[in-house]
């Protein structure tokens, strides 16, 4: 077991996908964010009402175009990326809703039309494990051979209690086996969102969750903390005192908590949520920052000698 972090994490405790990109492309890669999909089947199933959490908008960020065809959001935020960031290779990342939850060609027309774009190398793909018809699974394979492709998979928990809470509408069990299948029958890029700050979740559960991570064929995790948006249900339970989420100390730990479980072949995508929209952000605040949820967590690391993977052979 190693003593210090990986240097090939450039400097990090931790996996980043920065990293995980660079040396699978050979380049620095970011992701372009675009809004295709108009829903998904929760909301369908429950008349409109989604995920506690979730607002009318789904997971969409302040900064999508959705008005603009999806050739115009491509352009227009590549554009934006390459002056800010001095990149020049690009994921398009279909994010809001469930990608997954239309028709199939209108699925393949999008990721086409995403991959004849200039400088576009892949694309990753937001869905729900529940929401993978078996029609999908020979296209994304005959199209991971050609291109990069990455399933993101909202897992958010693997206790269905913690499920049931968030009202997502899956099972674990549903998650694993969707995990499973897209690494059997189709071969792509997985990675799994995971929230924590959940009611009454425990370390126990937090370490549970990373060794359920190291048993499946997942290749990337991206960390959010249980926020609450406005006019959702989870603001509901908030004015009602029934739902109080983490500061940013206890959130940290947990997520350092997690890490030195998580096995280091995992590259990590993000360790904190950040708010799209601050006007509709309820609480807490610290959600509004980009920088300071993970200069805290890397801090933490640091002071306590903790990097990820330190405890994952003894997992073993």
């Amino acid at each position: 077991m190693p003593t210090k972090p990986f240097p090939e994490w450039d400097g990090q405790p931790y996996y980043p996908i920065s990293r995980f990109y660079k040396n699978h492309f050979g380049e620095k890669v970011y992701k372009i964010t675009v809004s295709a999909a108009q829903t998904c089947p929760n909301r369908a199933r429950n008349k409109g009402v989604g995920c506690i959490f979730c607002d009318e908008l789904g997971s969409a960020g302040s900064h999508l175009i959705k008005h603009m065809p999806l050739k115009s959001q491509i352009t227009v935020n590549r554009e934006r990326l390459a002056r800010r960031f001095r990149v020049n290779t690009f994921l398009v990342y279909f994010q809001p809703f469930t990608n997954t939850f239309r028709q199939l060609e209108q699925f393949k027309a999008d990721v086409e039309l995403a991959l004849e774009q200039e400088r576009v190398v892949g694309i990753a793909f937001g869905t729900r494990p529940d929401c993978l018809p078996d029609e999908i699974f020979p296209y994304l394979k005959e199209t991971g051979e050609q291109a990069f492709v990455s399933a993101e998979l909202g897992i958010q928990s693997f206790s269905d209690n913690q499920l049931q809470f968030l009202n997502r509408g899956h099972s674990a069990d549903d998650s694993i086996k969707a995990i499973k299948r897209l690494h059997e029958d189709s071969g792509i890029n997985i990675g799994i969102h995971l929230i924590f700050g959940l009611p009454d979740e425990s370390d126990e559960e937090i370490i549970e969750t990373a060794e359920i991570v190291n048993n499946l064929p997942v290749d990337n995790v991206k960390l959010h903390n249980l926020h609450v948006l406005a006019n959702t249900p989870l603001h509901d339970l908030y004015r009602k005192n029934e739902f109080e989420p983490l500061n940013l100390d206890e959130y940290a730990r947990r997520v350092v908590l997690f890490l030195s479980r998580l096995s280091p072949e995992v590259a990590v995508q993000r360790l904190a949520a950040v708010a799209p929209r601050w006007d509709e952000l309820i609480a807490p605040d610290w959600t509004k920052e980009r920088l300071r949820p993970t200069q805290m967590i890397v801090r933490q690391m640091n002071q306590t000698g903790h990097y990820q993977g330190i405890h994952f052979q003894n997992a073993e």
